[in-house]
């Protein structure tokens, strides 16, 4: 990595560090052609090589490029210089405008929490930067406070899209290679499905939550837990002191279904100013209730056609979350988890969502059906329903367990199995390291598996410079002390000069 002098391309002098983060560390420097101060951010040395990483981050310098918003960090440049010698690191770097300001992360350790008004102030305005960005086709995917820059005068700015995700590549997320932080990260990120604007308006919302009420909806020491939790349960109610428009938007954004949240951007940038003027957030549509179904939509009652009862528990869910809510939930995670083989009907059409991430799949089909119309395979009617033979693999957490995260991605990713990383800051364990890994055991092949492995946390910043000692009586300083040298050696040669002349 570079250090404190280093010239960039012979234009960014860099001149001290702000932080470090997962990905590279983001240094004050000095655009010596236009005379400016500017951020550099150097991708660390050990993502350079690898085609995922590097590509993630050229995707950052395109994707940030064409976003041109008051409340977005502006790009200036972007550069890779080639290693000067064989077997020497390359550098990859981008320039971004320097905010001068703090991240909403330190002025919630400083103030705690904030009032409804200061939050819906601050946040209105990343809900329009998001707005843009998601007009744009980029998803962020790690919103989060340590992003949100907050200026002296109250502006707020995002940065950091070094993990966004465009319609326009897919490549970066074709293997299911799922970036972010764990406290933020939405239900179907954890589950290792496509990142749509939904997810910014989950981390938005956390966000939010996290202002009003001084904590996070959900945290704790292991981050894998947490996000089964967020998966399976619903947030403890905001203080009540917060106003119910305000409570009902945090609660929205927040649903574990994206179908019953606010739907990107611009539509939470209409949410909020409703919530500020007093207005409760629009309900969901009829469409809203039923798009989270696992079955064609009937007159009949949907646990009369499911063939998988927890299925049926969470198909009924309502857009905001609820007591009778986190019990049908809590169903739905004990009968998936205890089966592993779901039996699947002809013509498969629907999927259940388990906690884990793995996804297994029923039709819906009405019960019992006529032995006329049944394939020549199918069981008789009194005998189990037909079975899809399913390749088990074995996920050992001790095999994987303190490994590089990069190691592991590959040999996971060698058994058919979808990876979702979750990154967790750690200064306690090397850097990339993997902590812990959901599901273990025996998994089908295309099962998901959670890998949660460490990152740097922000490196402190520099200590301010010590003030000069000051001079105690009868010291002086070391040109005090020479001149005093040279003025006893001038006094000697006089002395010697008139013993001369005496002789």
């Amino acid at each position: 990595m570079p250090a404190a002098g280093d010239v960039l391309q012979g234009r960014y002098e860099l001149r001290s560090l702000i932080a470090t983060g997962g990905m590279g560390e983001v240094w004050r420097a000095q655009d010596r052609v236009l005379g400016r101060e500017v951020a550099a951010k150097v991708l660390k040395s050990e993502y350079t090589g690898d085609p995922v990483f590097l590509t993630r981050f050229r995707t950052e310098a395109r994707l940030s490029a064409g976003l041109t918003h008051p409340n977005v960090a502006v790009l200036h440049d972007y550069g890779e210089v080639e290693p000067a010698s064989p077997g020497g690191d390359r550098l990859v770097y981008l320039v971004m405008e320097l905010v001068d300001g703090e991240p909403l992360s330190a002025v919630l350790r400083r103030e705690g929490q904030l009032t409804p008004e200061r939050t819906l102030e601050l946040l209105g305005q990343v809900a329009a930067g998001l707005a843009a960005a998601h007009a744009a086709g980029i998803v962020h995917r790690d919103v989060k406070p340590a992003n949100l820059l907050v200026r002296p005068d109250g502006v707020v700015k995002i940065t950091d899209f070094g993990i966004a995700w465009s319609a326009a590549n897919a490549t970066v997320t074709r293997t299911g290679h799922v970036v972010g932080t764990a406290q933020y990260l939405a239900p179907e990120l954890v589950q290792g499905r496509k990142a749509t604007p939904a997810v910014d308006v989950y981390a938005w919302g956390t966000v939010a939550y996290e202002c009003l009420a001084g904590r996070r909806p959900f945290d704790g020491p292991d981050p894998v837990e947490v996000a089964m939790r967020r998966v399976s349960e619903t947030p403890a109610p905001l203080p009540a002191d917060v106003p119910a428009p305000v409570r009902e938007l945090v609660e929205r954004t927040l649903a574990t279904d994206p179908a019953g949240r606010v739907p990107d951007g611009a539509a939470l940038v209409a949410a909020v100013a409703d919530a500020r003027t007093g207005r409760a957030p629009e309900p969901a549509d009829e469409r809203t209730a039923t798009r989270v179904l696992p079955v064609v939509p009937a007159p009949q009652p949907a646990t009369a056609t499911l063939p998988v009862g927890p299925v049926a528990a969470t198909a009924v869910a309502p857009v905001v979350p609820g007591p009778d809510d986190e019990e049908a939930e809590e169903t739905d995670d004990r009968g998936p988890v205890r089966r592993l083989v779901v039996p699947v009907l002809v013509g498969l059409v629907a999927t259940a969502l388990v906690v884990t991430g793995l996804v297994l799949g029923s039709r819906d089909v009405p019960a019992p059906v006529a032995p006329a119309a049944a394939p020549a395979t199918t069981a008789p009617v009194t005998s189990a329903a037909p079975r899809v033979t399913t390749t088990f693999v074995r996920v050992d957490p001790a095999a994987y367990v303190g490994r590089p995260v990069a190691e592991v991605h590959a040999r996971l990713t060698g058994l058919d199995l979808t990876v979702a990383l979750v990154a967790v800051e750690r200064a306690d364990v090397p850097a990339e390291q993997v902590l812990a890994l959901a599901p273990i055991g025996e998994v089908p092949v295309g099962t998901t598996v959670t890998v949660t492995h460490a990152v740097a946390p922000p490196a402190p910043p520099p200590p301010a410079p010590a003030p000069p000692a000051a001079q105690t009586a009868g010291s002086g300083s070391d040109d005090e002390d020479r001149g005093k040298d040279k003025d006893k050696e001038k006094d000697g040669d006089r002395g010697r000069g008139r013993d001369e002349d005496d002789d």
